[in-house]
C-alpha cells in the first residue's frame, strides 16, 4: 500500500468493509464519487478528513498519511463518539463542532498581513482553523494561509504553512517567513552569501530581491517553514 489511495481503501474495505456510499455517509460527504476519487489518488483529502478516517477505524494517523509507523494506534475505540454515524453524526459534527482523532491537534490559521510591525506576528484574527498530527504542532509553530502565487508550484496559493517561529536561522536554499515593509509576511527561498542574502521565489515569474547583510534587520526573519498543506 504504496499510495495514500491504497491506505484510504483499505480503511474502507480491510477495516471497515462497508462500501463506498456507506463510507462516504460516515464521513459526512453527499458526494460518493469522492471517495472514488480518493482511492484512485485523483485527488487529495484534506488533513481534517484524514484524521476523521483514522478516528472512525481506530488507526494510526501517521500510518494513513505516510505508511510509515504501526498501522495500530493505542487508543480505544470507545474514544469515538457514538451517535448516527461513527463521526457523532452524518456530518461529523457534535455542538457545531468537528470531532477529530485524539492524535490530532486543532491550531489556528493565521493570514498573511500586509501591514503592521513582525513584532505583532501573528496579527489580526484566525481566519481559520486546521487539524495536523500532534507532532507538527510543536511549540512556536504559527499557521499561516498563504496568498499569492510567487511559490508556485512548491506552495500553491491557499495553502497552510507552518511556520516555526523559533527556527530563525537561516539555512541557504531552504523556506522562510520573512518580512518586508512593504509587502508584510512573504514566504521565500533564501540564499545565504557573506556579504548579502538572495529571497528568491519558486515561481520563475517573479523577480528575486538582493539584500546586502548589514541591511538585514532583526526581524527580518519570522520562522522557517516546517511543513505545508495543500490541495493540487
Amino acid at each position: 500500500m504504496s499510495t495514500l489511495g491504497e491506505r484510504i481503501k483499505y480503511v474502507r474495505d480491510g477495516i471497515l468493509k462497508v462500501n463506498q456510499s456507506a463510507f462516504a455517509e460516515m464521513l459526512g460527504f453527499s458526494r460518493v464519487a469522492t471517495i472514488s476519487d480518493y482511492e484512485k489518488n485523483k485527488r487529495n483529502p484534506d488533513v481534517a478528513t484524514l484524521c476523521r478516517m483514522a478516528d472512525i477505524s481506530v488507526i494510526s494517523v501517521e500510518w494513513l498519511l505516510t505508511g510509515k509507523g504501526s498501522i495500530s494506534t493505542s487508543a480505544s475505540p470507545k474514544h469515538i463518539q457514538s451517535a448516527p454515524s461513527a463521526l457523532g453524526g452524518a456530518d461529523g459534527m457534535e455542538n457545531g463542532k468537528p470531532l477529530y482523532c485524539e492524535e490530532c491537534a486543532t491550531i489556528e490559521i493565521y493570514g498573511m498581513d500586509g501591514a503592521g510591525s513582525p513584532k505583532e506576528f501573528p496579527k489580526g484574527e484566525p481566519v481559520g482553523s486546521i487539524c495536523i498530527p500532534q507532532k507538527d504542532a510543536a511549540k512556536g509553530i504559527v499557521a499561516l494561509r498563504v496568498e499569492g502565487d510567487g511559490m508556485t508550484p512548491t506552495i500553491i496559493a491557499g495553502a497552510t504553512a507552518g511556520i516555526d517561529t523559533n527556527d530563525r536561522h537561516l539555512i541557504s536554499g531552504k523556506l522562510y517567513a520573512v518580512w518586508f515593509n512593504y509587502e508584510g509576511v512573504t514566504i521565500k527561498r533564501i540564499f545565504v552569501y557573506p556579504d548579502r542574502i538572495v529571497v528568491k521565489p519558486d515561481n520563475t515569474g517573479f523577480p528575486d530581491t538582493t539584500i546586502p547583510t548589514a541591511n538585514i534587520g532583526e526581524n527580518f526573519v519570522i520562522g522557517r517553514v516546517k511543513w505545508v498543506y495543500q490541495n493540487y
